[in-house]
């Protein structure tokens, strides 16, 4: 199941986040197949061809993703989404999710559409940083907690610089 919800992350990602240049760029576009995976506490990341995923599990059967694509072997700075998906459609009534980490809110948050599953946070800020502070993350209804955030942000980072691109 995580290696599905993986190619289903990314796929969902891709289609806004990337250009299609498949000549000139690595994409995931098309589901980038996890090559491996390592834990750090609850989180999970997922190394494959041209991304990286961390995945933390959260309350109602969600999850708090952070991708980092890197479509051209020059590329200095991850193409990154974060995101928040659930298994359940988010409701039609939701305006706006704030983020929340270790009880301060952030400058992020998110806007689900109704019937998605799936939605990428918006804001400007330093999501390595904050997130590899975090204990406890909460958006909107959703909590996500771990005790080895700085851990886990690392291995993303290394995963990312071990990415060859296109």
């Amino acid at each position: 199941m995580p290696v599905f919800f993986y190619n289903l992350v990314v796929l969902a990602a891709s289609v806004t986040a990337l250009p299609p240049d498949a000549t000139n760029e690595c994409i995931a576009e098309n589901g980038d197949n996890a090559l491996s995976q390592q834990s750090f506490g609850a989180w999970t990341l997922f190394h494959a061809k041209c991304s990286c995923m961390l995945s933390l599990p959260g309350s109602g059967d969600s999850s708090f993703d952070m991708l980092v694509v890197k479509a051209t072997a020059d590329q200095k700075v991850p193409r990154l989404s974060v995101m928040v998906s659930a298994t359940q459609e988010f409701p039609d009534d939701v305006e706006y999710f704030p983020v929340i980490i270790n009880d301060k809110p952030i400058a992020a948050g998110a806007q689900p559409k109704g019937g998605v599953f799936l939605v990428e946070l918006e804001g400007h800020v330093d999501w390595f940083n904050e997130v590899a502070q975090s204990g406890t993350i909460s958006i909107g209804p959703y909590i996500f907690g771990s005790d080895q955030s700085d851990k886990a942000v690392s291995a993303l980072q290394t995963c990312y610089a071990a990415l060859e691109g296109k």
